[in-house]
């Protein structure tokens, strides 16, 4: 049940959506103005360093487009901003200043009705209270974003937000709770197309059974997984599904000792 690839993930989802949302926002006034132009070039070249891992450089470009943002009256290009900042620094481990800047961005979002910049800093904010510890505050702001991502249909991201409340839950030490949204999870991904989904739902309950010393079911999920995983290499190659082969087929061998 690993945290910092999924994290680096939805990172690297955010700030793109950002990229597509800038081309399409009709409200930004004036939208051919030097600071906007210069807001976007900086922003893209935070981008662009994030993608390259480049977070410290990242987070440079990010400050010097808020400023610009503010200046031009963009309230939404402001919020995002904001949301890049805490992005870059929650990527350099450096939580309490990435909670303030998702803080500032939170409200912004929610007054400007836009839904897919709550959810998304809603969850950065749990991401932040899980990397501090903090897991009851993680999950109450994992519990908001499930009804966000549910009402706008973004198949991607809900059964991701069921998984993080099981792997929470488990971490609290409620299991019942934890395998509800677990199993929840599974069965939601089923109903999607594709099946890298399904497999990581395998995977985590099967982690989940391991570490509750469920050998049985744990061996059952794990092997559904390969299962799936297998299939996939016979057509595709990556590096995410070779990772992945090797630890189920680590795990596997782990439990049946």
């Amino acid at each position: 049940m690993k945290w910092k690839g999924r994290q680096l993930i939805i990172s690297l989802l955010i700030i793109g959506s950002v990229l597509l949302t800038a081309a399409a926002q009709d409200d930004r006034k004036p939208q051919e103005s030097p600071q906007i132009q210069e807001a976007e070039r900086l922003h893209k070249a935070g981008y662009n360093f994030f993608l390259e891992r480049e977070y410290r450089k990242a987070l440079e470009s990010f400050l010097s487009e808020l400023p610009l943002r503010r200046a031009a009256g963009d309230t939404l290009g402001t919020a995002w901003a904001l949301n890049q900042i805490g992005e870059s620094y929650s990527s350099l481990n450096e939580y309490q200043e990435a909670l303030n800047y998702y803080s500032q961005a939170l409200p912004m979002f929610r007054q400007a009705h836009d839904s897919h910049g709550e959810a998304r800093t809603l969850h950065a904010l749990a991401d932040c209270y899980r990397a501090l510890h903090n897991l009851p505050q993680s999950l109450e702001y994992l519990k908001e974003v499930l009804p966000i991502v549910r009402a706008s249909k973004d198949r991607q991201w809900e059964g991701m937000v069921l998984g993080d409340i099981g792997y929470t839950y488990f971490a609290l030490g409620e299991k019942t709770e934890a395998f509800k949204y677990l199993n929840e999870r599974l069965t939601y991904e089923r109903k999607q197309e594709g099946k890298f989904g399904e497999a990581e739902a395998l995977y985590d309950l099967g982690a989940a059974y391991e570490a509750s010393s469920d050998k049985k079911k744990a061996i059952e999920y794990y092997r559904q997984a390969l299962f799936i995983y297998e299939r996939q290499s016979q057509t595709m190659v990556s590096e995410n599904l070779t990772t992945k082969l090797k630890e189920l087929r680590e795990a596997i061998k782990r439990v049946e000792q």
